[in-house]
């Protein structure tokens, strides 16, 4: 596919999707039409999948809730899987990826997606809606050539179903590198059973609002289930409930009240780990888009005494005027009064502020590798280099940020990713150079809760139910 007529096809390609694509809100109403669409905007302008499917399934709010789900699943699932979908391209095309048309690639990596992992779309739909596809986005000549790919992919799908590869990087579609370290630091078996579990497809972790009454929070959860969600309780915490088949959170029941907002049940024990009593002044440095912050600031709300004097506050900060926006309008939301939020640099020393919290949330940067399942195109982001560049940001961070912590006080270091680098040894480096104690983390979160090496904690997927999380709790020396 060289010459003057594909490279002209390709370039209208291109401007025709960029006139579909860049206005915002449009309105879709064909699905696999949005998924393409979506896909190619990405490559476009890299844009991160969670971001991604958010705003295309904004552009289809006129759809079914059917229709939703299917676009959710498809778009997800390509970019999770596209190192596979690629070497199965590669091998019926017997050319590389990077030579075939833009829009066909995509076609292509969405048409055997369907075929060999959408069991409810039969294979005869997927051929002939991708070709239906390729004659509308790609030059006509090319949509016989993608009708032949599918249908030997479709013919080979039960044998190729079958197969289980011996590389574990193929077989679960993440790079080399990111499975050697796994293996290396989780041990084999562990880590095919976190690979297998960041493949699944998880439901969505809410939080209710920890002041609800019982006979509220199950009158939220029998209107939610009234509205189509389906839920069931959280694993570990009694205010995490799981969600799923919902098409827009936000317009659940108790959404626009602050009666719940979306939280990872990771994150939750974060806090949870922190011990609060109610008249604690709690930093979190690092705290877009909020939900640490807004769980303490709860929590504080709801274990102060009634009419009391002082109740603890929250200052919530972060590095730009767009991160701090998001925590101010969940806030507002919630109906939060003890919180405030700023504008900080927290690699930054405050003087004035030495020695002034209570708690120290340091919920940092990092590379992100426990939440894979919900961001799928994090392994393509991350690096070891990435890693120990982001240990030293992580450590200057901390250096800084320890300063706001008074003698005596608790400091909760925790991060969403799973790699020693940014954890145990951030933990040991934590003991040894800011001179913390370690403080056991047993008697602040839920019996039997499995993992726990005293004052550390590695949440896996496949383990906890949650993302992938490490928590760590570290005491100030009194003076």
């Amino acid at each position: 596919m060289s010459g003057r007529k594909a490279r002209s096809g390709g370039e209208d390609t291109r401007m025709r999707d960029q006139k579909q694509t860049n206005r915002p809100g449009r309105a879709r109403r064909d699905a696999r039409e949005a998924v393409l669409l979506a896909l190619l905007s990405r490559v476009r302008n890299d844009t991160f999948s969670n971001v991604l499917v958010k705003r295309t399934l904004d552009d289809c709010a006129e759809m079914s809730t059917a229709e939703r789900a299917f676009i959710k699943r498809l778009l997800e699932g390509v970019i999770e899987r596209e190192p596979e979908l690629d070497a199965r391209i590669t091998h019926y095309t017997k050319r590389p990826v990077t030579r075939l048309h833009p829009a066909v690639l995509q076609i292509l990596r969405m048409g055997i997606y369907q075929i060999l992992y959408m069991d409810a779309v039969p294979d005869s739909a997927a051929c002939n809606e991708s070709v239906r596809l390729a004659k509308k986005h790609a030059p006509a000549r090319l949509s016989g050539f993608v009708n032949g790919v599918l249908r030997n992919a479709a013919r080979d799908a039960d044998s190729e179903r079958k197969k289980e590869d011996p590389d574990i990087s193929v077989r679960y579609s993440m790079p080399a590198w990111l499975t050697e370290m796994w293996t290396e630091q989780l041990g084999e078996e562990t880590a095919v059973r976190l690979l297998e579990a960041l493949m699944e497809v998880r439901p969505v972790s809410v939080r209710t609002a920890p002041g609800l009454a019982v006979q509220e929070r199950e009158k939220l959860i029998l209107q939610l289930r009234e509205a189509g969600a389906v839920v069931e309780k959280g694993m570990w915490l009694e205010d995490s409930l799981r969600i799923r088949r919902t098409s827009d959170l936000r317009k659940l029941p108790g959404f626009d009240r602050g009666l719940w907002t979306v939280q990872d049940e990771s994150s939750m024990l974060a806090v949870r780990a922190a011990g609060l009593t109610g008249t604690e002044t709690v930093y979190d440095v690092c705290a877009a888009p909020g939900g640490k912050s807004f769980y303490a600031a709860q929590i504080l709300q709801a274990a102060g005494e009634p009419g009391a004097a002082q109740v603890g506050r929250v200052f919530s900060f972060d590095l730009t005027a767009r991160k701090t926006d998001r925590i101010r309008e969940g806030a507002a939301r919630l109906q939060l009064t003890n919180i405030i939020v700023q504008e900080r640099d927290a690699r930054l020393d405050q003087p004035a502020e030495r020695e002034r919290a209570d708690v120290l949330l340091c919920d940092l940067p990092c590379s992100g590798l426990g939440v894979i399942g919900k961001k799928r195109d994090i392994k393509y982001r991350a690096s070891r280099e990435g890693i120990l560049s982001l240990q030293t940001l992580q450590r200057q961070i901390l250096k800084s940020a320890v300063r706001y912590l008074k003698p005596g006080g608790v400091m909760i270091y925790s991060t969403c990713t799973i790699s020693r680098e940014e954890n145990e040894d951030n933990a040991a480096w934590i003991e040894k150079e800011l001179g913390l104690v370690p403080d056991a983390l047993e008697p602040h979160l839920p019996d039997g809760i499995p993992g726990l090496q005293g004052h550390m904690l590695q949440l896996l997927p496949h383990e906890h139910g949650t993302d992938g999380f490490f928590i760590s709790r570290f005491r100030r020396p009194p003076v």
